[in-house]
């Protein structure tokens, strides 16, 4: 057995790992958004029944009406194409803050961008197979489906808070 076998990482374990960590996350954002979803659902009722009315309980369900469509958008199966269209100027250089731990990082890659960075990065192979792309594929698609879930999560919180913040000065001017 030579050196370098010792030296060169396996590249297919290392991708279903990533794969695998970024197919947690979305399971964790979809549990998340169901939760938020169920919970505005679940408060709406008990607002039409025990809350007094007024504005600041219509305020409230209205913002809890809105955080209803966000959740279930966001627990909707998204489907993502292979093109990258970027929203934003294309990337000259890689940013010193990226990792390949966080979907918001690996999602700001296009599929041939992050083929080129972890071939540099595992030293090589990852060209080799047309297998190791399609899995960097599945990579890349999966980081941009947990990015948009955790901002759809993040935007139906924000309405839920708003609803409470709502309930809560209705309670304090009473």
């Amino acid at each position: 057995m030579s050196i370098s076998s010792h030296l060169t990482p396996e590249p297919e374990r290392r991708l279903w790992i990533m794969h695998g960590n970024i197919d947690n996350s979305l399971k964790w954002a979809d549990k998340k958004l169901g939760a938020v979803t169920a919970f505005a659902a679940v408060q709406m009722a008990v607002i039409k029944i025990v809350a007094p009315e007024g504005v600041l309980s219509y305020i409230a369900l209205l913002a809890l009406c809105a955080a209803l469509p966000v959740g279930v958008f966001g627990i909707s199966p998204f489907i993502e194409t292979r093109k990258h269209i970027p929203l934003h100027k294309p990337r000259e250089a890689e940013r010193a803050g990226d990792s390949l731990i966080t979907e918001y990082d690996i999602a700001g890659y296009s599929q041939m961008e992050l083929v080129n960075f972890l071939d540099k990065y595992f030293g090589g192979g990852i060209t080799a197979t047309r297998y190791f792309e399609d899995i960097i594929a599945r990579i890349v698609i999966g980081a941009r489906i947990v990015t948009r879930k955790r901002r759809l999560f993040m935007c139906s919180c924000v309405l839920a808070g708003t609803a409470q913040l709502c309930l809560l000065v209705q309670l304090v001017l009473r």
